[in-house]
């Protein structure tokens, strides 16, 4: 049985990682792809643990978020975050790998979607887009999946609980 917070926490997380993503944090041009894929990690951490307890509206609605607020191409980041999503989703079905397991699994499903935003993008602008940025994004998110994995374990609701029955048993 699923709480309230178990919930809420996840789609809730996906949320304020999207909205770190459009704030003005005056980086330069070639950045401009590395915040927006906050949320993608946010996304395969939960759809690798809880896939029954994120959306798929979820990422929509945050790509659809980002779009607006960055005054990008309507519906760019929704899709990407969709691919995202299922991209996560098949991720779920490998079992027994430990923390580096998961992060190479995630890196696998990140190099999938920064080529498919390139291919979007490329396709937007009826040219070849700049491979730089992309690439910028994906070390970037590559390297900020362990810490930001190890915040969202703390606040996920299932490891909280049972911390917390361990605690309680006294084990």
């Amino acid at each position: 049985m699923t709480t309230i917070a178990g919930r809420l926490v996840p789609g809730l997380s996906v949320a304020v990682l999207a909205l770190v993503a459009v704030l003005p944090w005056g980086l330069p041009p070639d950045a401009r792809f590395v915040l927006p894929l906050l949320p993608f990690i946010a996304i395969h951490y939960w759809m690798s643990r809880h896939p029954d307890r994120l959306s798929v509206w979820v990422p929509f609605a945050a790509g659809l978020a980002v779009d607006v607020l960055s005054n990008g191409p309507l519906g760019y980041w929704s899709l990407i975050y969709l691919v995202g999503y299922m991209l996560a989703a098949e991720a779920h079905h490998v079992t027994g790998t430990g923390a580096a397991g998961r992060w190479l699994i995630f890196l696998a499903s990140l190099a999938i979607l920064v080529a498919a935003a390139w291919g979007i993008a490329s396709l937007y602008d009826l040219e070849l887009a700049g491979w730089r940025p992309f690439a910028w994004a994906a070390v970037f998110a590559g390297l900020a999946y362990p810490p930001l994995a190890l915040v969202l374990r703390t606040i996920d609701p299932a490891t909280v609980r049972g911390a917390n029955d361990r605690l309680v048993r006294g084990v």
